[in-house]
């Protein structure tokens, strides 16, 4: 399944790709990117392991680039 997210106070495009880099070991996710202007991520996963990869997702998140949020885009 494909989901889009907002993402919040990411400072740099150089924490975006640790950010990547970790999300993409994520057991259950198959493609993630961040939009170049840092305000958009698009994560391919599993469907049954989405609860699970979005916890990993804030946690390296925040952990990276502290005070970054990521919230559900509603299409």
């Amino acid at each position: 399944m494909n989901r889009s997210y907002h993402v919040y106070a990411l400072s740099d495009r150089l924490k975006a790709r640790k950010i990547e880099r970790e999300i993409a070991k994520v057991d259950g996710v198959k493609l993630i990117k961040i939009s170049k202007d840092l305000k958009l991520m698009n994560i391919e996963m599993e469907n049954s392991k989405i609860t699970a990869v979005m916890e990993r997702v804030v946690n390296i998140c925040n952990r990276i680039s502290n005070g970054c949020e990521v919230h559900y885009k509603f299409t």
